[in-house]
């Protein structure tokens, strides 16, 4: 093999290596960029449908301490946003919330129930949108979905609050 022809292979070479680390690129941007899909279980209807629709509708707001909306929330003045816009009236703080209406199991959980957490001695709720996926306002995320099954919300899970 002479010099011109080394010369033409590597070319080649190199132009594949960039077209493969070009497609590369181009699919973990593609990637990168798809939404977040969050899943019911079973569509949720009447109430229960608008409150998880309007929850959904305000991820990515910016957390703030004592945040009530409609640009700034903490986890109990999201929920109190949310569903003060459905018609009812909650409490004004995660500790109250999380004693209004009726205890349910995790088995029996439905979209729009407040799911309620003891984290360092301080109560944190949100809003369940399927059996295992919630929304709630983070102090490092803003209003985001979390996954319940995680073992961090696991160990600091108190229980499940309907007040539908």
């Amino acid at each position: 093999m002479n010099t011109k022809d080394t010369q033409i292979v590597l070319f080649e070479k190199r132009k594949r290596f960039r077209t493969v680390v070009f497609l590369l690129c181009l699919v973990s941007v593609v990637f990168s960029c798809v939404p977040i899909k969050v899943r019911t279980v079973a569509p949720p209807s009447g109430l229960r449908a608008h409150v998880v629709s309007t929850s959904i509708d305000l991820l990515g707001k910016t957390y703030r301490a004592g945040g009530r909306g409609p640009d700034y929330f903490d986890c109990s003045g999201l929920v109190s946003y949310v569903y003060k816009k459905v018609g009812l009236s909650l409490a004004p703080t995660a500790e109250e919330q999380g004693r209004s209406g009726i205890e349910v199991s995790l088995d029996s959980v439905l979209p729009g129930d407040l799911v309620v957490f003891r984290i360092k001695g301080d109560f944190h709720v949100g809003i369940m949108v399927n059996e295992r996926e919630f929304i709630h306002a983070s102090k490092s995320r803003g209003v985001a979905v979390d996954n319940l099954t995680l073992p961090y919300w696991m160990k600091n899970l108190l229980g499940f609050r309907s007040v539908l």
